[in-house]
């Protein structure tokens, strides 16, 4: 899935990935009886660095690996809707992040029941953990340190507010995720410094270091979505900490205000600026177009994986990310027809210049794609490409660019057609959460 669709935060931890959910408890097999002195002594040094006190303790199981991986996919299986996999597959592979063959519910499936160690149930507040029959080691106490640190950001922030179930806005909800974990993942790496010895982190780094490769197998977008919270989401919330003297009391801030976008969380000025995403409007398409098409599905793509379309088709990442932090907002919506699918994505960018670098880099990007193309058109402000089983326009406007990707010449020139037309109305910041 994407992972963001889920009311659940992924992270790497010391070792593998510590997920928090907010699925409904099951009885789940435990293979020991936690050590409630141990348990409570990291709960109280949580606190201490985290400045939180807890409002009630959580429920602790501690659980061998094949318990919680099928605790894992019964939850999964529960709370991924088939409507929302039906369009991050197909809008995926519209975009060309996905190859057809590849089914994301697998992929994310098995990144699930590989890497994940623990997790929180915001539900039902508990805390599951896994911990072999050798006891409760630095991998086990770093990971319910981290756990733990979640149940107190859901008792005084609520991590549904956070991140409500099934958004409509992927990028949003990444960027909630990116707050969440960023605070448990800076939270673990202060709480491992002043409580584990040399040889305990020694052990950890080992670990981690001999970890499997899984990651490096899975499509780039999946796991540049799945790295976001973790890897960026600490940046940002360091940035924060560290900027206010070391102080906790700024995520707390953050929580209280998440960011809005993945633009925020990569760039720290526009979250402390305010510098909201614009709210684009598409027209109903399929109502356009006929009663023989159907809207799958739509979203906002954010900077993040406007990024990862760059990168997958061509783009180095470092020219990619310089082009996408022009990146105002945008609007995508999935169309189909007698089974086969046509998307169309509009974004607006801060400056007209920005959205000509836009357009440059993905129309370089298009062609790498569909190469070899017929090539309708190549001006600086139209691309047109033709296959046979696809079709593209790219259109320069100004500070929007407009990309159709359809199955043929005349559904993508009917679908540009029914767009233009339509005059859908200007961006617009969103009101205030």
């Amino acid at each position: 899935m994407r992972l963001s669709r889920l009311p659940s935060w992924l992270v790497v931890g010391a070792c593998a990935l510590t997920l928090t959910t907010t699925v409904s408890a099951q009885s789940v097999p435990a293979v020991a009886t936690p050590d409630v002195t141990a348990l409570r002594s990291i709960e109280d040094q949580v606190a201490r660095i985290r400045g939180l006190e807890p409002l009630a303790a959580p429920s602790v199981q501690l659980l061998d690996h094949q318990s919680l991986r099928s605790f894992l996919v019964d939850q999964f299986e529960r709370s991924y809707l088939p409507s929302e996999r039906e369009s991050d597959q197909k809008q995926l592979v519209a975009l060309g992040l996905l190859e057809p063959t590849q089914d994301l519910v697998q992929i994310e499936l098995n990144l699930l029941t590989d890497q994940v160690v623990g997790v929180y149930d915001s539900d039902v507040k508990s805390l599951f953990v896994v911990a072999d029959h050798s006891g409760f080691g630095p991998a086990e106490r770093i990971t319910y340190a981290h756990e733990f640190s979640h149940a107190l950001q859901d008792q005084h922030f609520d991590l549904n507010r956070i991140a409500p179930k099934h958004p409509e806005s992927n990028d949003r909800s990444l960027a909630a995720h990116a707050l969440i974990e960023g605070d448990a993942i800076l939270l673990q790496t202060v709480w491992a410094q002043r409580n584990l010895s040399q040889d305990e982190l020694q052990q950890l780094a080992h670990a981690a270091a001999g970890s499997d490769d899984s990651l490096t197998q899975v499509p780039l977008i999946v796991r540049s979505e799945l790295l976001f919270p973790y890897v960026d989401g600490f940046s940002f919330v360091r940035q924060i900490y560290r900027q206010a003297g070391d102080s906790f009391a700024a995520v707390d801030g953050l929580l209280a205000k998440p960011p809005e976008s993945t633009a925020q969380v990569l760039h720290v000025d526009k979250y402390r600026n305010q510098v909201h995403p614009a709210a684009l409007a598409l027209p109903d398409l399929a109502a356009l177009l006929g009663s023989e098409w159907r809207t799958v599905g739509s979203g906002v793509l954010g900077e993040l994986d406007t990024r990862v379309l760059l990168e997958q088709w061509g783009s180095p990442h470092t020219e990619a990310a310089r082009v996408t932090s022009g990146w105002s907002g945008d609007r995508w919506q999935l169309v189909e027809k007698a089974g086969r699918s046509a998307i169309v994505l509009k974004s607006t960018w801060e400056t007209p210049a920005a959205a000509a670098d836009f357009f440059d880099a993905y129309g370089g990007g298009l062609r790498r794609r569909f190469d070899p193309a017929q090539v309708e058109e190549s001006s600086d402000d139209r691309q047109a490409l033709t296959t046979p089983d696809a079709a593209t326009d790219l259109r320069l406007q100004g500070s929007d660019v407009l990309a159709v990707i359809a199955f043929d010449r005349e559904s993508a020139n009917t679908i540009m057609g029914a767009f233009t037309s339509s005059a859908p109305s200007a961006p617009s910041p969103p009101s205030a959460p």
